[in-house]
C-alpha cells in the first residue's frame, strides 16, 4: 500500500497542487507582441510577413512563422520558414518597411481577430457553466457540457490522457500534410493498418530511409526521394523489414541495436527531376460599373435647377431627376504555380548499414512539429527511431490500448484514458510491446493474425480523467475518471470500444506494489492504516460542505485526502529540502512538482512516509478514513473554488469512534 500511496494517491493530490498554485496570478504582465503579424517588409529584394510568433514565449530564441510569397510551393501555398525573434529584430530594420496604412490595417486586422477569439472565448465558458441534462461520466461522478461529435470527443479523450495539447491537434491534423506530399512525390499515400510500423530517418553511405504515415521515402543514390510502401514481420531470431521498391524489394534486417542492414548491391527504379516549368502570373486589374437611379423631386432639390437636362417634368410641381453613378471593383489577376516534372531512373546502390544516430529530423517530425507550433504549443518528447506501433487495439470488454509515436494511450470504456511510454522488443520468438504504466505496467504479445494479448489476465484499472473547464491560464481542468476493465485479446479497430468496465473508486484499502506483482505490503508494512488492516479505533469522515451546482462538480469530488502525523510544514521541514524565504511550504510544493525538480520527490517521499491514512474522496466529495488510533492529525486536501486555490492542512482531534469533519471556504485557506 506504501508504494501504491506514492504512485496513485500522492500523484493525484501533487497534481491537485501543481494545478492551483499554477493558476495563481503571476508577477507580471506578459510581453507585448514584438514583431509586427500580417505586414509585408523587401527584404534584399524577396518580400515576407510573419504569420504568426509564439505568445507563449516572447524570448529571442522563440520562433515566428515567416511567409515567403514570392516562393509558392508546387501545390501553390506560400513557402513557410521559423526564424527567431531575435533573428528577425536584427533583420527586419535593414529591410524596405511596410507603409503607415499598411502598418495599422494590421493592427486593425489583428484587433479583429482578438475580439473574436475573445467572443468565442466568453462564449465557451458560458457554455461550460450551462447545466448538462444528464452526467457525462458513468455513475453521475462529473457534470460536463457532453461533446458536440465524434471529433470533439476524441479531442477531449486525446487531452485529458495526458498527452499534450498541441500533439492532439498535430496528428488530427497531419492527415492534410501527407495529402499535400503525396502530391509531390511519386508513390501511394495509404493509411497503415493498425500494426507495427516504422519511425525516424536512418542513413549510411548510398542511402537514406525517411520513414512517414503510410510508407517510406526512399533515397538511393542520385535518385529523387521516392515514397514506398513496406512492412514489418517478427521472424524466429529475425525483425525483416521488406520495402516495396522495383524491380525487387528489399529484404532488410532491423536489429536491436536500432540499426538495419541489408545485402547489395541493389539495382533501384526510381525518377529524379527532370524539368521545371515556370508558373504564370497575370495582373489584377479594376473594372468599372456604370448605373442609373432616377428620383422624384421638387424644383428646389434639383442640381442646377430645373433647367437640368436629366430632368423631366412629373407634375404637380416634380420632376424625375435621373443620375448616372459608377463603381469600381478590383478583379485579381490569376496565378498557376509551377511544376517539377520526373522522369525514370535506374541507380545501382551498395548494401545498407544504416543508422538513425546524426541522421536528423525526418518530414514526418518537422510536418508535426509545424502544426504544433502554429498552435503556439510545446513539442513534447521526440519519437524514438525504430519500430513503434499504429492504430486501435480493442478487446471485446472495453479494453483498449491506441498506438501514437510517442505514447500508448491504455482505455476502458469511451472516455477513460491514460498515455503511457512504450517500447517494442523484438524477441527470439517474435516481439512484445511494453506500456510503461508506473502502477501496472502492462505487456502485450504478437499473435499471427495481429492481435495483441496481455501476458497477464484479471481487471485492469485505467486511471483516467475527463476535461471539466480551463482555468485561468487556459490550461485544462479535470476531474478524476477511474475504470476497471478485465484484459482480454485485443484485435484491430477502427474506433474505440462505446461500452464496457465499471466505475472504480479508489480507496485505501487497495493493494499490490508498484510494479504490478501484487507482493507489496498491503498498508506499508503496519504504518498505514486502510479498511483490510486498520491501526485503530478511531474513523473520521470528511463531508464537503459546498452548496450543490445543477451542471457543476462538486469542487472536492474524487479528491485524494492524505491525514498525516505532523503537520504539513513540519513534514516538508523535516525532509531536508531548502525552502526559500518568502515561499510557502505549499506553493513550493506545487512549484517543485510543475517544474519537475528533485525536491518534488523528496517531498513526497517525505508524505509518504508521514502519512497514517489515505482516502480518495466520492463524487459527493465525502469519504471516510479507515480506522486510527486516537490522537491529532492534520489535514492535506486542496482544491479550487470560485477561481481560487483553497487548501486545508489544519490539525483534527479524532477521538475514539466516529468523528466528522465538513469542509468549505469558510475554514480553508485560501492562497494567494
Amino acid at each position: 500500500m506504501n508504494r501504491f500511496l506514492s504512485r496513485v494517491y500522492l500523484f493525484s493530490l501533487v497534481m491537485t497542487i501543481v494545478a492551483a498554485v499554477a493558476a495563481l496570478p503571476a508577477s507580471g504582465q506578459a510581453a507585448p507582441q514584438d514583431i509586427p503579424i500580417g505586414v509585408t517588409y523587401i527584404c534584399n529584394g524577396e518580400h515576407i510577413y510573419i504569420e504568426n510568433c509564439n505568445i507563449r514565449d516572447t524570448s529571442d530564441t522563440s520562433n515566428c512563422m515567416v511567409a515567403h510569397p514570392d516562393h509558392l510551393t508546387p501545390t501553390g501555398l506560400n513557402s513557410y520558414t521559423y526564424v527567431s525573434r531575435g533573428a528577425l529584430k536584427k533583420l527586419l530594420p535593414t529591410c524596405t518597411q511596410p507603409s503607415a496604412k499598411q502598418v495599422a490595417a494590421a493592427k486593425a486586422f489583428q484587433q479583429k481577430q482578438q475580439d473574436l477569439y475573445n467572443a468565442n472565448v466568453q462564449k465557451a465558458e458560458q457554455q461550460m457553466k450551462a447545466p448538462s441534462p444528464t452526467s457525462y461520466q458513468q455513475g453521475g461522478a462529473a457534470q460536463v457540457t457532453p461533446p458536440k461529435n465524434a471529433e470533439e470527443r476524441a479531442m477531449r479523450r486525446c487531452v485529458s490522457s495526458g498527452r499534450l495539447p498541441s500533439s492532439c491537434t498535430g496528428n488530427s491534423l497531419l492527415g492534410m500534410f501527407s495529402g499535400m506530399i503525396s502530391q509531390i512525390l511519386p508513390g501511394a499515400d495509404k493509411t497503415p493498418a493498425p500494426g507495427p510500423v516504422m519511425a525516424g530517418v536512418f542513413q549510411g553511405a548510398g542511402w537514406r530511409l525517411d520513414f512517414i504515415d503510410g510508407g517510406v521515402l526512399v533515397n538511393c543514390s542520385f535518385l529523387s526521394p521516392n515514397q514506398e510502401s513496406y512492412s514489418i514481420k517478427f521472424e524466429p531470431n529475425r525483425t525483416a523489414l521488406i520495402i516495396d521498391t522495383r524491380p525487387k524489394p528489399l529484404n532488410l534486417t532491423f536489429h536491436p541495436d536500432g540499426t538495419i542492414s541489408g545485402p547489395g548491391p541493389v539495382t533501384i527504379q526510381g525518377v529524379v527531376a527532370g524539368g521545371y516549368t515556370p508558373g504564370t502570373s497575370t495582373p489584377g486589374h479594376t473594372e468599372t460599373q456604370s448605373y442609373n437611379t432616377t428620383e422624384r423631386m421638387n424644383a428646389n432639390m434639383i442640381p442646377g435647377g430645373a433647367a437640368n437636362a436629366n430632368a423631366t417634368y412629373a407634375g404637380g410641381g416634380t420632376y424625375d431627376v435621373t443620375t448616372t453613378h459608377t463603381s469600381s471593383t478590383y478583379v485579381p489577376g490569376q496565378s498557376t504555380p509551377g511544376t517539377t516534372s520526373f522522369v525514370p531512373r535506374t541507380a545501382t546502390c551498395p548494401a545498407l548499414n544504416l543508422t538513425s544516430k546524426g541522421a536528423g529530423v525526418g518530414i514526418q517530425t518537422m510536418q508535426t512539429d509545424l502544426l504544433k507550433t502554429a498552435f503556439g504549443g510545446d513539442k513534447g518528447p521526440p519519437t524514438p527511431a525504430g519500430i513503434r506501433m499504429h492504430g486501435i487495439f480493442a478487446a471485446s470488454t472495453g479494453f483498449s490500448v491506441e498506438f501514437y509515436p510517442e505514447s500508448a494511450i491504455l482505455g476502458c470504456g469511451p472516455d477513460a484514458a491514460r498515455a503511457y511510454p512504450y517500447t517494442v522488443m523484438a524477441t527470439g520468438g517474435g516481439a512484445q510491446i511494453k506500456v510503461e504504466a508506473p502502477d501496472h505496467p502492462l505487456i502485450l504479445g504478437f499473435n499471427p493474425d495481429g492481435s495483441l494479448v496481455p501476458t497477464t489476465t484479471g481487471p485492469y484499472q485505467v486511471h483516467g480523467r475527463i476535461v471539466t473547464g480551463q482555468d485561468d491560464n487556459d490550461d485544462f481542468t479535470f476531474a478524476p475518471m477511474e475504470q476497471t476493465c478485465n484484459l482480454a485479446a485485443l484485435s484491430p479497430s477502427k474506433t474505440i470500444p462505446m461500452s464496457g468496465g465499471s466505475a472504480t473508486m479508489m480507496s485505501a484499502s487497495a493493494t499490490g506494489s508498484a510494479t504490478g506483482t501484487g507482493t507489496g505490503p498491503a498498508n506499508g508494512g503496519g504504518t498505514l492504516s486502510t479498511s483490510s488492516a486498520t491501526l485503530g479505533n478511531a474513523t473520521f469522515t470528511i463531508v464537503s460542505g459546498f452548496p450543490a451546482t445543477p451542471g457543476q462538480v462538486n469542487p472536492l469530488a474524487n479528491h485524494p485526502y492524505v491525514l498525516l502525523r505532523k503537520s504539513f510544514n513540519d513534514t516538508i521541514t523535516q525532509s531536508g529540502v531548502n525552502i526559500p524565504a518568502g515561499t510557502t511550504p505549499f506553493k513550493f510544493l506545487g512549484l517543485a512538482c510543475g517544474n519537475r525538480t528533485p525536491d518534488c520527490q523528496t517531498i513526497m517521499n517525505a508524505i509518504k512516509a508521514g502519512a497514517v491514512s489515505s482516502v480518495r474522496a466520492d463524487v459527493n466529495g465525502g469519504a471516510t478514513f479507515p480506522g486510527v488510533p486516537p490522537g491529532t492529525y492534520y489535514l492535506m486536501i486542496s482544491t479550487r473554488f470560485n477561481n481560487q486555490a483553497l487548501v486545508w492542512l489544519q490539525a483534527v482531534r479524532v477521538n475514539a469512534g466516529s468523528n466528522s469533519m465538513t469542509l468549505d471556504a469558510r475554514n480553508a485557506t485560501a492562497i494567494n
